[in-house]
């Protein structure tokens, strides 16, 4: 999952859950993507590939939160990357993984890949 940062669009998958479901599959979410409380949860129109409308569950980015990075160079991002470990475990995977999901969705995210190549090079020692 990625927050959403203010303005622009995106385009990404909508997961219909069950209402028996509902309870544990938020407590999973809060759990997983929320341990340092970085995203604000909203309420956004999404609108589907046929063109319907419908409200849903989003995870915005806090911009006020102090982990915020959206300002950063991708050279300072590749830095605080490089090397780094989070919850989840290393920081360089799960860029990697963001990098290949958004390929496979045919989302082309050329600062995305370029950030990869730099935190690369940089453990690489290169």
């Amino acid at each position: 999952m990625l927050g959403l940062a203010p303005g622009g669009a995106t385009r990404g998958v909508v997961y219909r859950v069950a209402e028996a479901d509902w309870p544990a599959t938020y407590a999973y979410l809060l759990e997983r993507e929320q341990p340092t409380e970085t995203y604000v949860e909203a309420q956004a129109s999404v609108r589907f590939a046929d063109g319907r409308r419908r409200s849903t569950l989003v995870f915005l980015s806090d911009v006020r939160h102090p982990q915020w990075a959206g300002s950063l160079s991708l050279e300072r991002q590749a830095e605080l990357i490089a090397g780094a470990r989070g919850l989840s475990g290393r920081n360089i995977d799960y860029l990697r993984d963001l990098v290949e999901h958004l390929r496979a969705q045919e989302v082309c995210s050329r600062d995305m890949r370029r950030l990869l190549a730099m935190v690369e090079a940089l453990e690489s020692g290169v």
